[in-house]
């Protein structure tokens, strides 16, 4: 197995190896905890918090991907937080029926929230995570001041390429993640491979979410564009939304950023080019929220 890929036996002893790599001091191993809570939903909810502080933000993961998937993000935004593992995906319980809808989720994600994070008020998403954030707020306004949806928007989720199945090495699932996302950052990938994937008795190697271990139709579900009517209460309510797109390899369409615009006018729209822009946005946010409620 190669070394880069290896994992330690505490889940987070490569932190300050990678913070070291950004330039970054590194976190007190202390202040980053792995957390769960049951929820009335059903099964459990895992997520990882960042500092001792109360959390000032929670950020949700793309489809098959997990908390750990904001690890570079999170190191740069040095804030207290919460980076939690949508149903279904990293530490958090499987559901039977294989549903993982935005709308479905959003209960549960509810749930941890008020558990882990209970008086953050920015909720930043990507991918089903940002979707699910969007349905969060119509089941939960009072935990959504302010939305951050990182390339994605209603029916344009900006998912991952898709990899499904078993795998007879970590080095072979990573070739096939960088066949399905040739866009993505190679130290995602290798991040995904060491932290997403289980070794089974028989040797062989499947995901830890479930998406991946169910047939490439479960995902149809995924999407919902009906959640564009939420976006419009939400400017109703003078939340604030912002749209952070990448400077390049971005999935979304020129068309889906104009319907954001027409149906959010106050939206706001940003270009990123790394992780570390991405955190200077969101303390941007947060600075501005708290002054406002200050």
């Amino acid at each position: 197995m190669s070394s880069k890929l290896a994992v330690p036996e505490q889940e987070f002893a490569l932190l300050p190896e990678l913070a070291e790599s950004l330039g970054l001091p590194g976190p007190d191993p202390h202040r980053v905890q792995r957390r769960w809570v049951t929820v009335v939903s059903g099964g459990h909810v895992s997520g990882v918090t960042w500092d001792t502080g109360p959390a000032e933000i929670v950020l949700l993961h793309e489809a098959r991907r997990s908390a750990r998937s904001w690890d570079r993000v999170l190191l740069a935004l040095g804030r207290p937080a919460l980076a939690l593992d949508l149903p279904g995906h990293g530490r958090s319980g499987w559901r039977g029926n294989g549903v993982y809808s935005p709308r479905r989720l959003a209960p549960a994600v509810s749930e941890a929230i008020r558990s882990f994070a209970p008086t953050s008020k920015v909720v930043a998403g990507a991918g089903l995570g940002a979707l699910t954030a969007i349905a969060l707020t119509a089941r939960s306004p009072d935990l959504v001041r302010a939305l951050v949806l990182v390339d994605t928007l209603p029916g344009a989720s900006g998912e991952p390429g898709v990899v499904s199945g078993r795998h007879t090495s970590r080095e072979e699932a990573l070739d096939r993640l960088r066949e399905a996302r040739p866009d993505a950052a190679e130290e995602d990938l290798v991040a995904d491979v060491r932290y997403e994937l289980v070794e089974e008795s028989d040797g062989t190697w499947t995901w830890r979410h479930h998406l991946g271990n169910l047939p490439a139709e479960a995902a149809a579900h995924l999407g919902d564009e009906t959640l564009w009517e939420q976006l419009e209460v939400l400017a109703g309510y003078e939340v604030p939304v912002l749209l952070v797109r990448p400077a390049t390899g971005g999935r979304l369409s020129e068309a889906s950023a104009g319907e954001l615009a027409r149906r959010v006018p106050s939206a706001r729209l940003v270009t990123v080019e790394d992780p570390a822009d991405l955190a200077g946005v969101l303390r941007e946010v947060l600075d501005t929220i708290q002054g406002r409620t200050a």
